[in-house]
């Protein structure tokens, strides 16, 4: 999540306007995973790494 919220922000520097957007789906997955302790990336890279 750290990288894509760093090219959010890399994005939002640069004038893009949809960098807002990955940033505030960043700031819902954290909150989303502090909730109910599921984090939909650690997810992804597990059945990716097959770990």
């Amino acid at each position: 999540m750290g990288l894509i919220l760093l090219f959010a922000l890399i994005l939002q520097h640069k004038g893009k306007g949809w960098g807002e957007y990955l940033v505030w789906f960043v700031a819902l997955m954290a909150i989303f995973s502090g909730i109910i302790n599921f984090c939909p990336s650690e997810w992804f890279f597990r059945k990716l790494f097959k770990e």
